[in-house]
């Protein structure tokens, strides 16, 4: 069994014109649960090396408070917190965990909603991103040899819920669906971040992800986020790509009224 992580980052709703977020993407990892608890033990040796054996009871991993100091983090040294994220991205590759995501630039996409699907129509970025990753996901799983199974894990976020609860099912279950996953099953479970060493991690390959691809729109984007990029894209798997005309028509078919 697989457990497939997914988080955000850039999630400004429907508004598309916030500049200081240009992009969202949506990221999953993926995690056998054959290393499951070895990954969670060497993930909090890993902070333990720095904050002693008894962590905070509130202890959360996250890429905004780690790359700025802020927080838990607030008395490291700036080489210290370099050195957690880059140990944390070497156990990723250590267990080679993959990479799945979407990102969405968000002016092109409003300009493209409003063209594909008509004037003043409007999509949550999440809603579009969702079945793209989803679907790779299942083709991922798909490839192996024998195919396997996973469950869909989220980081606990109010404003998605009903949006992703509904994609998933409809993945799942709907015989009149353009697309379907046949090899994820179950409803996708939402979790408190703070208490999964996974979700954590998601979020710092989420964080990272988004400033790669801002790097590649010539955003500016600093020399110490783009010691990152090479050790993002060892992770990502080939082959698994969604056809985005599906995607499209899929969207067509389940949200556009």
């Amino acid at each position: 069994m697989n457990l497939v992580y997914i988080d955000d980052t850039g999630n400004t709703g429907l508004n598309l014109k916030d500049n200081q977020q240009p992009i969202f993407v949506l990221v999953s990892i993926i995690i056998h649960s054959s290393k499951w608890f070895a990954m969670e033990k060497e993930f909090y040796d890993i902070l333990k090396g720095y904050f002693g054996k008894e962590l905070p009871e509130d202890f959360e991993l996250k890429a905004v408070n780690l790359r700025s100091g802020a927080n838990h983090f607030k008395g490291l040294s700036m080489e210290s917190r370099l050195a957690i994220r880059d140990s944390m991205l070497e156990l990723l590759l250590k267990y080679e965990i993959p990479l799945i995501y979407r990102r969405i630039i968000k002016s092109k996409f409003e300009v493209f909603c409003e063209k594909q699907y008509g004037p003043g129509i409007k999509i949550n970025p999440y809603v579009m991103a969702l079945p793209f990753v989803c679907m790779e996901i299942d083709n991922y799983l798909k490839q192996k040899t024998p195919a396997e199974l996973g469950m869909l894990i989220f980081d606990e976020q109010k404003e998605s819920f009903n949006e992703a609860e509904k994609s998933l099912k409809t993945l799942r279950l709907d015989p009149k669906s353009h697309l379907k996953t046949t090899n994820l099953i179950e409803k996708g479970f939402f979790v408190d971040s703070k208490k999964s060493f996974a979700l954590q991690l998601t979020d710092i390959v989420a964080f990272y992800a988004r400033k790669y691809e801002e790097y590649k729109l010539n955003k500016p984007v600093s020399n110490l986020d783009k010691q990152t990029f090479d050790t993002l894209k060892r992770l990502i798997p080939e082959g698994i790509q969604t056809k985005i005309e599906d995607i499209h028509e899929w969207i067509k078919q389940n949200y556009i009224k």
